[in-house]
């Protein structure tokens, strides 16, 4: 054999060998069906919380955000949390199995082909040390983490984490990770299913039921309180949603997702004040918070609504100041910008408003979500604030072109239909553009 062959053989071996290792890289994780900046932003903060971590899940989390990095193309910057993700376990135990597959996955594309092969060996160390009961069983640290990263990773990939939750629970029926994650699964799966104008009975809904079974095995978990809080608010029992909230807040006042949580379904409440009062005490712990001050932006706009002065300067000045900060921490993030050029819409900054969306506008690659989200916000500064209906018309069909890809598309539909509603002759042919658009549906 040629040294060309010999090395094609060699190439074609190590990918085989590379698929067969279970790491985030085999689990079919695909950057196209998940929101990239929003979980590394998600992870970052996590990670900054100075906060403790039971068993191996620090591990996990630089694990995760380690895969969503290389997704996003910047494999140095994985590197750099997998190595991280290594130190935590220093080298040893079946922890370390899924985290050799990533770094062996990650130096191969980089061309470090003897250290992809040195942690392919690692990881088939492990194995021996600690081997599987059957060849077709993982070891559970390796579902764990699979488990987990799908069921955080997109709503695409829900259904596969809860499989393996049920799969898990056959042979470990009152195993307490298990019955939580099935629990969170399903609660996830129900928020896809149903809206809010047909919603599961809360005495029937699944979720709820697991819910329930995951506190009894797990009573010291916030989040099972935060998701009963949810399913019995949307269920109209709003004493027993407080009930649940106000438990999850004093088991876990320094968890960021608790917090968040908590706060915005005070907003629901109109209980703007108390809001403010739960994520401005949770900011000074973390300060750096792009969803906190997003979320604390929004409770002033809304006060400013409560109190039925929409255009309070000393309250929209609070909202902008936080806006601005989002956008600095987390440029990628584009609803909060649009939200921040309206805000200055609002206290008659117009050439500013104007600015912000065009820059906005050019931004590359936006995506269709993102689009939308322009369109139907600049068609409201037109409409709104510069007085140009027709023009906020155009905005709107041209949101509704790209389809039901966000709930902007509906919030496009109703504005349109209000302007319908006016008598007069003058309806920017808005019949004619749903019509049309329901003659696309049919030939779909």
């Amino acid at each position: 054999m040629n040294c060309g062959k010999k090395e094609r053989a060699e190439k074609e071996m190590s990918e085989e060998n590379l698929k067969l290792l279970p790491c985030h890289f085999t689990w079919g994780l695909l950057k196209e069906d998940a929101d990239l900046n929003f979980l590394k932003v998600k992870l970052h903060e996590k990670l900054a919380m100075e906060c403790s971590y039971e068993g191996n899940r620090k591990q996990r989390e630089l694990n995760f955000i380690g895969f969503i990095k290389h997704l996003q193309g910047f494999n140095n910057e994985a590197l750099q949390h997998l190595e991280l993700a290594k130190e935590e376990q220093n080298n040893r135990g079946r922890d370390m199995i899924v985290t050799y597959g990533n770094l062996a996955w990650v130096h191969s594309l980089m061309g470090n082909v003897t250290e992809s092969e040195t942690n392919i060996e690692r990881v088939h160390e492990v194995l021996r040390a600690f081997p599987n009961p059957s060849p077709t069983e993982h070891h559970r640290e390796v579902l764990s983490e699979k488990a987990w990263s799908l069921l955080k990773f997109s709503k695409k990939t829900y259904i596969r984490a809860k499989e393996i939750f049920l799969e898990a629970l056959q042979k470990d029926p009152d195993d307490t990770e298990w019955n939580t994650g099935l629990a969170f699964a399903l609660f996830r799966l129900e928020g896809l299913k149903f809206s809010q104008y047909k919603r599961v009975g809360f005495e029937e809904s699944p979720a709820v039921l697991q819910l329930k079974k995951a506190l009894k095995l797990d009573p010291k978990n916030a989040m099972i309180h935060v998701y009963l809080g949810l399913k019995s608010y949307k269920n109209t029992k709003n004493s027993e949603a407080w009930r649940h909230m106000t438990q999850a807040l004093k088991m876990a006042p320094d968890n960021l997702s608790v917090v968040l949580h908590v706060a915005k379904f005070m907003k629901k409440e109109k209980e703007y004040d108390a809001a403010l009062e739960v994520l401005l005490e949770m900011l000074k712990k973390a300060p750096d918070s792009s969803r906190l001050h997003h979320e604390i932006a929004n409770n002033y706009r809304w006060k400013a609504m409560q109190i039925k002065d929409t255009h309070n300067p000393e309250l929209l000045g609070f909202c902008v100041q936080h806006l601005e900060k989002v956008a600095s921490l987390n440029p990628g993030h584009i609803f909060p910008q649009l939200e921040l050029a309206l805000r200055y819409a609002e206290l008659k900054q117009t050439t500013k408003a104007e600015q912000k969306f065009t820059e906005l506008f050019a931004l590359p690659d936006l995506k269709p979500a993102d689009l939308q989200a322009w369109h139907r916000m600049y068609g409201d500064f037109k409409q709104y604030r510069l007085g140009s209906e027709k023009a906020a018309v155009d905005h709107y069909k041209k949101a509704m072109r790209l389809g039901p890809v966000s709930t902007e598309w509906f919030s496009c539909r109703n504005r349109l239909r209000k302007v319908l509603e006016k008598s007069r002759r003058d309806t920017y042919e808005i019949q004619t553009f749903f019509e049309s658009l329901n003659t696309e549906d049919k030939d779909k």
